[in-house]
């Protein structure tokens, strides 16, 4: 059946109610706290459950084969990503605004070495400001290291089983869903030009890439919110899901703060005070230690001029 856009909005939207209602639900949903500016994590939880209902529902009834999950990279991506949270205890980060923002504003290598698995999988939740072509939100992404020679889980929906595959070489995945349920997946394969096709998975992964920068060279800014009434047992990596038990959101970039300069005119001078603007940051890596002979990624941040 071919669906219009209303139609398949609609038909999106029915099938996240039902996937509330499931067990997959139950196993992705975490008692987070609304945050400000972000998307409540429950929306997440029932985007994936309604990704691993569909399967389930599919498989069960015969309207879809292995072949056709298999098939669809993207969603197959989605799919172990959503049965790799529903199985195991995962960390959530909120990316703060303001150092998002930095990172917008700062260029890339187009291939990095020595990344550091601060993490082997994780959720970084994003405030808003990246939206696909059609403008839908990104709220979050998931990223998940694998190493050469790693399996992906074999998962099994009642009688059917989708088999895993070895990677053949040192990756780093990451895939989303956006509010409509729009799917988008990429692999980064070790030191891959990152000369991507479209400017909104670009985008996506120039975030991922450095927030896990970030985290290697700053890891003392990953600490919690100032404390409250909230429960901080776990702090994110708990696959329990009692109804008294609150989370408490961990901040990236809490201890962040932006660099601005200012430029001041003069009534002599000839020239206008500079507009406002952002002097573009980059990441490098530095000699460091004895003899120079060690290496180790720095951030030199973007900077507001005039702002």
């Amino acid at each position: 059946m071919d669906y219009t856009l209303a139609q398949g909005k609609e038909a999106h939207k029915f099938g996240v109610k039902m996937a509330q209602k499931s067990h997959w639900f139950e196993k992705l949903n975490r008692a987070y706290p609304k945050v400000k500016g972000y998307q409540p994590f429950s929306a997440l939880a029932k985007n994936l459950a309604y990704n691993l209902l569909a399967v389930e529902m599919g498989l069960i009834e015969g309207e879809l084969t292995i072949k056709n999950i298999v098939t669809d990279f993207a969603w197959s991506a989605i799919i172990v990503s959503a049965w790799t949270l529903a199985h195991n205890e995962f960390p959530v980060w909120w990316l703060d605004k303001n150092l998002f923002a930095a990172f917008e504003e700062s260029d890339i290598p187009k291939a990095i070495a020595d990344l550091q698995q601060v993490a082997p999988f994780g959720i970084i939740m994003l405030p808003e400001g990246i939206r696909n072509p059609n403008g839908e939100y990104c709220d979050w992404v998931f990223f998940q290291f694998l190493p050469e020679g790693s399996a992906l889980p074999v998962m099994q929906f009642g009688s059917h089983i989708i088999p895993s595959v070895p990677t053949d070489c040192d990756k780093l995945r990451w895939v989303t869903t956006l509010r409509n349920g729009t799917g988008y997946a990429s692999t980064i394969d070790s030191n891959q030009d990152l000369d991507l096709e479209q400017q909104f998975q670009k985008r996506i992964e120039r975030i991922v890439l450095q927030t896990l920068l970030y985290l290697q060279t700053r890891p003392d800014d990953l600490t919690p919110p100032p404390p409250t009434a909230i429960s901080t047992k776990g702090q994110g990596f708990s696959s329990g899901n009692s109804k008294s038990e609150r989370f408490s959101p961990l901040i990236i970039g809490q201890k962040f703060q932006p660099k601005t300069e200012r430029v001041p005119g003069t009534a002599h001078s000839s020239h206008a005070t500079p507009r406002t603007h952002w002097r573009r940051g980059h990441w490098r890596r530095v000699a460091i230690g004895e003899g120079r002979q060690q290496r180790e990624w720095r951030w030199i941040q973007p900077v507001l001029v005039n702002g």
